[in-house]
């Protein structure tokens, strides 16, 4: 560890907040505010300004005249001057539209994930990770200019694509320069950038009420990340494996040179083609692993697939309860923080839930070793999810113990993902490892997918995305002690020795 680490670690925490902006930006942009039918206008008639009088009144907040389909809305500008649902009169009837445009939104995660998960192996880490900014930037930029909705859905699609992107290709680099001892506190740590950037997020709505303004402030210090082709010296681990041997060497050359250290003069490099630590990076743990002891090199040889996790029963039964564990997570770590979102006290609510990530990264780091994998994952998900459904149960004049309950909630799914990942690595053979994590990170997306839709539950009982997020945290968590504990064991190389954890 030295400057290079931090001259590296500054631009990828940096790349890596700026992911926020993609995901969460819309929960201030197309934040809709009470509003009421305005049904009364006469032709070329000013619209009146909001009246909280006529909004508690017991007329009719979204039909029109002789309760006929309302044309004209006043909505409330006390929280946002303007949003998106404001400019577009996305309300009542059209109130679906913002949940799609949510679902919309969260399935750039996915696209995201296979796109630049692809580009990175095939044109390298930091030329992928400046498109994936290139893409970030763009259509943060174009959708300041949106016309209608569906641009300005279609726009937030694309930044979560790109903010996925640069997360998880920078997720990658950061390990393929960090020495193996220090991997394992880095794939905590790594997660942190991603609570400041949330943060970030809700400082700059708090100050700026206009979604335009407020969409062009997001994009202007991404623009950094166009230069990063510039600034990074490339993977010499991906050019090696690649066959770039000199280019290899260059960027080790130029990592030596800030710490002021010397490579032997006639430093070659191995071959590491055939390295059984993947590069993909949409699989995050491709680098945690090597931060564990391996076992020694198998003369066994296997043949193993995808095909074999279905076969072998006990390598399925993890899959699939791995699997369930991802999804939740990702449910309840989006959802929660949407459901967050719905009433004036947007600020400090929403604030709350980014802040809260942080000590639950930094608690996991500190138990997961001691504790060990299974009891810490199935512990943040019961209590998470106890918190949870005992939020749902509380009246509405009880929203502050609601939330910090909620908040409980938060930083449980926060720590489930920091251990999940390295817990998903250690329990698969070395040949299936990327596979089985790859596979559990793109159904987690589902979960992703399903956030909005669960958070919107709100408006048909309160207390449901509460019960849905709680109940399913408390299931999957319960069925997380079936896994075999993994901590202090060497990471198994063969079917066999998976078999015997």
């Amino acid at each position: 560890m030295g400057l290079f680490q931090l001259f590296v670690g500054f631009f990828i925490l940096y790349a890596q907040s700026a992911m926020a902006t993609g995901v969460y930006s819309s929960i201030f942009t197309d934040f809709t505010p009470k509003h009421y039918c305005e049904d009364d206008l006469e032709e070329n008639q000013t619209k009146p300004e909001f009246d909280l009088e006529v909004w508690s009144s017991n007329r009719s907040r979204c039909m029109g005249e002789g309760e006929g389909e309302c044309s004209v809305y006043t909505f409330d500008p006390s929280v946002f001057t303007k949003t998106a649902s404001t400019e577009f009169n996305i309300a009542c009837d059209l109130a679906y539209l913002q949940t799609l445009s949510g679902v919309l939104r969260m399935s750039g995660l996915l696209v995201g994930s296979f796109v630049f998960g692809w580009m990175s192996d095939i044109l390298g880490r930091v030329p992928s990770l400046t498109v994936a900014g290139l893409v970030l930037v763009l259509a943060q930029g174009v959708n300041i200019f949106s016309t209608n909705y569906l641009m300005y859905s279609l726009m937030n699609m694309i930044s979560s694509a790109g903010g996925i992107g640069i997360f998880l290709i920078g997720f990658v680099y950061i390990f393929e320069w960090t020495a193996p001892r220090y991997r394992t506190k880095i794939s905590v740590l790594d997660q942190v950038p991603f609570c400041t950037g949330f943060l970030w997020v809700v400082g700059v709505s708090y100050f700026i009420r206009s979604w335009r303004t407020l969409q062009f402030v997001f994009v202007l210090p991404n623009f950094l990340l166009l230069a990063y082709k510039f600034i990074l010296p490339e993977s010499p681990r991906w050019l090696a494996t690649k066959g770039l041997q000199e280019e290899a060497l260059n960027s080790l050359r130029f990592a030596a040179k800030l710490n002021k250290r010397k490579l032997p003069i006639n430093l070659e490099l191995s071959d590491i083609s055939s390295s059984s630590e993947s590069s993909d990076p949409s699989s995050p743990a491709s680098g945690e692993t090597s931060a564990l002891k391996e076992t020694p090199p198998s003369t066994e040889v296997e043949n193993l697939n995808l095909g074999t996790i279905v076969v072998e029963w006990f390598l399925l039964s993890r899959l699939i309860i791995l699997s369930m564990n991802w999804v939740v997570i990702t449910l309840c770590f989006y959802g929660l923080s949407l459901n967050s979102a719905r009433d004036e006290n947007i600020f400090a609510s929403v604030a709350a839930m980014a802040g809260v990530e942080f000590p639950g990264y930094v608690l996991c780091m500190f138990i997961m070793e001691g504790w060990g994998r299974r009891p810490v994952l199935s512990l943040c998900q019961i209590v998470a999810g106890t918190f949870c459904v005992s939020a749902g149960f509380l009246p509405d004049s009880m929203g502050g113990l609601q939330l910090v309950l909620g908040l409980v909630g938060k930083m449980g799914a926060s720590a489930g993902y920091a251990v999940v990942y390295v817990y998903t690595a250690e329990l698969f053979p070395t040949k299936l490892r990327n596979s089985a994590v790859g596979l559990c990170s793109t159904l987690a997306r589902f979960g992703g997918l399903l956030a909005p839709v669960i958070a919107d539950l709100g408006a048909v009982y309160t207390p449901l995305p509460y019960l849905v997020m709680g109940g399913s945290s408390i299931l999957v968590g319960a069925l997380a002690f079936l896994l075999p504990e993994t901590r202090g064991k060497p990471l198994p190389q063969t079917l066999k020795e998976a078999r015997s954890q």
